[in-house]
């Protein structure tokens, strides 16, 4: 059983000024290098496939379910592999001749229908607001892209998270905050993040409005990493309920990792349930696609029947996609329409995706993540194969943004398409679903879990309790 607030919070070391900060980071940049570019197009590489409900709009097992499909459907679509990064490599199938991409597909099909077995998927994680340096180098770096260029400049200014605890120094949860208009909502460890760029502008005042119950306050933000705010006539404690959204690209080169969590669902639930018997789980799922395909959200809302759960889960495939970006944007909004639980409830999403939103739809995917933010929802991307720059940045923003970890699989199982590797410069190799455990673990019980030995399957770099040691020259991002 997981111990309450049985461990300090693991906050960034120090307290120092966040502009000498930014200094270093645009000392130490590597502006010249760029941001990976999107992945070429090839054949899809849709998973073993369950069948889908015929009608495309009907739950399975009785779980309600509700499909927004696009004005006029379109022939499927084939999604980008991911393993081709050279010029000339990866054509895709429809410039290749009939029978080589038939060849292509077929093949592609053979070698993944065999089943996904536990434990096979591997993963790192990474917190941004432990490591503000390593975010202000992808920043930068972000900045010579012409689709990411005016959303760095937002996040590379003054980031500050907010931790609210009471006057035993137990973390507050459940906090409204507004900061400049913009609402927020801490979670179980007390915590909300401000950028100011992006959440208050040039004419921002920086003023946190706090309250929880009876209890108010009023700051200033000032010029730190993290600030610490006590509230008086209050009391923290730790969440007895659990709603867990998984919010899935379901487009063709995504059938890996949708049959995982197929396969891991349950076993991840009796992970969750040995920590914390007295937690009342429920379970949602938003699968998505993009404008054009046979649906572009199918969406199931919150259950606490596990079983339910899973069969509507396993009735859904990966199919469809085409083109790189997919409706990242829509599948959010949906996830914010979910009938999330008020009160002492943790409430984690986790998007498991290999592409971005269209560059017109990125603003919205991020307002959308602020719409969760307001809720307490903490946002945990999961990139998947062949997560380029765009991508990388959109996921990991929204991480930072609801104060979660970025999780990224590894090439390490030796399953599905090659793996970007992440502009990261420490990080602990797992399998994925102990790594999933663990952040809706961090979730529960109001601070940081750290990865367990037992599970720990590589080291990348130098760092402990998730913070990096500062390199003199930070890792460049691969042209």
């Amino acid at each position: 059983m997981e111990p309450s607030y049985d461990g300090d919070y693991a906050a960034a070391p120090g307290s120092y000024d966040y502009a000498d900060d930014m200094a270093a980071g645009e000392a130490e940049s590597a502006p010249e290098s760029a941001l990976a570019p999107a992945p070429s197009m090839d054949a899809p590489s849709g998973g073993p496939r369950a069948a889908e409900a015929a009608s495309g709009g009907d739950g399975v097992g009785g779980m309600a379910m509700r499909d927004e499909a696009p004005p006029s459907p379109s022939p499927a679509k084939s999604k980008a592999s991911r393993g081709a990064d050279k010029k000339g490599e990866g054509a895709s199938m429809r410039e290749r001749p009939p029978e080589e991409a038939k060849i292509a597909a077929e093949h592609d099909r053979d070698r993944r229908d065999r089943n996904i077995q536990s434990g096979t998927l591997t993963a790192g994680s990474f917190d941004d607001n432990l490591n503000p340096w390593v975010f202000n180098t992808f920043v930068d770096q972000a900045r010579s892209q012409p689709d990411l260029s005016r959303l760095a400049s937002a996040f590379g200014t003054q980031r500050t998270v907010l931790r609210v605890q009471d006057v035993h120094g137990r973390p507050v949860g459940n906090a409204k905050v507004e900061i400049d208009g913009k609402h927020m909502m801490t979670r179980s460890d007390g915590r909300v993040v401000w950028v100011q760029g992006w959440d208050s502008g040039s004419q921002g005042q920086g003023k946190a409005k706090i309250s929880h119950g009876n209890a108010n306050a009023t700051v200033s933000i000032n010029n730190q990493i993290e600030q610490l705010v006590t509230l008086k006539d209050t009391q923290g404690t730790l969440p007895d309920q659990l709603d867990i959204a998984l919010v899935i690209d379901a487009t063709g080169s995504m059938g890996d990792e949708l049959e995982f969590l197929k396969v891991e669902i349950r076993d991840i639930a009796a992970a969750i349930e040995h920590h914390f018997p007295g937690v009342d789980q429920r379970f949602a799922l938003i699968v998505y696609r993009d404008t054009g395909d046979q649906y572009t959200t199918r969406v199931f809302d919150f259950t606490g029947n596990l079983g339910r759960f899973q069969k509507d889960l396993g009735a859904q495939s990966a199919n469809g996609g085409g083109d790189y970006p997919e409706a990242m944007d829509a599948a959010l909004i949906a996830a914010e329409k979910l009938s999330w639980r008020n009160g002492d409830t943790a409430r984690v999403t986790f998007l498991v995706a290999d592409a971005p939103p269209h560059a017109d739809k990125v603003d919205d995917t991020l307002d959308a993540v602020d719409g969760l933010r307001s809720m307490g929802v903490a946002v945990y991307p999961v990139a998947s194969s062949g997560v380029a720059g765009e991508a990388e940045f959109v996921m990991r923003a929204a991480a930072l943004l609801t104060g979660a970890q970025y999780l990224f699989l590894t090439d390490d199982s030796g399953v599905g398409n090659p793996h970007a590797e992440p502009h990261i410069p420490c990080y602990t190799v797992e399998q994925l679903a102990p790594l999933m455990v663990r952040a809706v673990r961090s979730e529960l019980a109001g601070h940081r879990v750290e990865a367990e030995p037992q599970f720990s399957i590589r080291t990348v770099g130098e760092g402990q309790n998730g913070v990096c040691s500062q390199q003199r020259r930070p890792t460049k991002i691969a042209k």
